[in-house]
């Protein structure tokens, strides 16, 4: 994966860190949102802002693998944060429920508008020290408590509580972190 030079992230509008690696791809997606990114990472996915407001913070010394963050409102990743390759990370369902609201979705979109009334919108939080499984998705609402673990191709649709190892669809707790894992 390449350094991202800096004038390239100014053009982007991406605000990097020192040190940390992002692949082109990452930046040419990155160009419509608002988002800030941790120092010492390696992030190698895609950033979708589905919305000007929408806002995306990475923190320090993650890792994303070949993954998807879409955001509508807001996408919050803490520190030492590890996800694998795979992984969709959505704040928005995308699309009203109510068959009368979407009816235009499309056409809208082509039209580069679209009409967010009626589509459920809430912000995505994943702490610090969390380890998030190739193939997982994560959806609109969901906190990741600290040092938690999501085991591989698990749907996360509530909260998962910090020191605990969830998987499924949707995601159970299996059990929780040993005392001897955790460190402060």
């Amino acid at each position: 994966m390449p350094f991202v030079p800096p004038f390239l992230q100014r053009l982007a509008g991406v605000n990097v860190g020192a040190g940390t690696k992002m692949a082109i791809q990452s930046v040419r997606t990155a160009r419509r949102g608002h988002h800030s990114i941790g120092e010492g990472g390696i992030i190698n996915c895609y950033f979708s802002f589905d919305r000007p407001e929408a806002q995306i913070t990475i923190g320090r010394r993650c890792y994303i693998g070949k993954s998807h963050l879409v955001a509508a409102e807001h996408i919050t990743l803490g520190d030492d944060v590890v996800i694998s390759w795979g992984t969709t990370i959505v704040d928005h369902n995308s699309h009203s429920r109510d068959w009368k609201q979407r009816a235009n979705d499309v056409a809208d979109w082509h039209q580069g508008k679209k009409n967010w009334a009626g589509v459920g919108i809430a912000p995505v939080t994943i702490d610090d020290n969390v380890w998030i499984g190739f193939g997982v998705t994560i959806l609109k609402g969901v906190t990741i408590g600290k040092g938690a673990v999501v085991g591989a191709a698990s749907v996360v649709t509530k909260d998962v509580a910090p020191f605990t190892i969830v998987a499924g669809v949707p995601a159970a707790k299996i059990r929780d972190i040993s005392e001897e894992y955790l460190t402060t």
